[in-house]
């Protein structure tokens, strides 16, 4: 994954390496101190999402489906339950198979088909029939195939049998 403050990637081995600006933690090594060079994150890693411009959160997905996240926080978007910025990766939820990043919040579909958001809602992106922040995940669809975030005011979710649920930011 690569945003426009930093890089990471995995090695076969499932390892994660994170490297570059980190003012918010997000290189993941417990610092906010700039990082030059790879320092490993995780371990048994299958996928990485960065959010592309880079000022707000990083997700890994592990081979066993731990939903990990880190870095920049102001509206819980990392999912744990708090606003602060996070410097190493917390486990946010189990059993994920995809995440979608907007620019302050944060969505994930289960291999079962549930979908969770969590994070900024003021135009109502998690979801949850609310415009108040949720720091942690908060189920919001089932039989969900697969999820997208958009700028930071949008969500659209098909479901398995091919209906598209679209909410959030309305105005345009």
């Amino acid at each position: 994954g690569i945003s426009y403050e930093n890089s990471a990637a995995i090695t076969t081995n499932g390892d994660l390496y994170c490297w570059g600006y980190n003012s918010s933690g997000q290189v993941g090594n417990g610092t906010a101190a700039n990082q030059t060079t790879p320092v490993k994150v995780l371990e048994n890693v299958k996928s990485i999402y960065v959010y592309i411009y880079g000022s707000r959160n990083s997700t890994a997905i592990t081979t066993n489906g731990d939903l990990y996240c880190w870095r920049y926080n102001e509206y819980g978007q990392i999912g744990n339950g708090t606003t602060v910025d996070q410097t190493t990766p917390v486990k946010i939820l189990e059993n994920v198979k995809s995440v979608s990043l907007g620019f302050e919040h944060s969505a994930a579909v289960t291999n079962n088909g549930d979908l969770y958001c969590w994070g900024g809602n003021y135009c109502g992106q998690v979801g949850n029939g609310t415009t108040i922040d949720q720091t942690t995940p908060v189920k919001v669809l089932q039989n969900v195939k697969s999820v997208s975030g958009f700028e930071s005011k949008n969500n659209a979710a098909i479901t398995t049998n091919g209906d598209l649920y679209c909410w959030g930011y309305n105005l345009r």
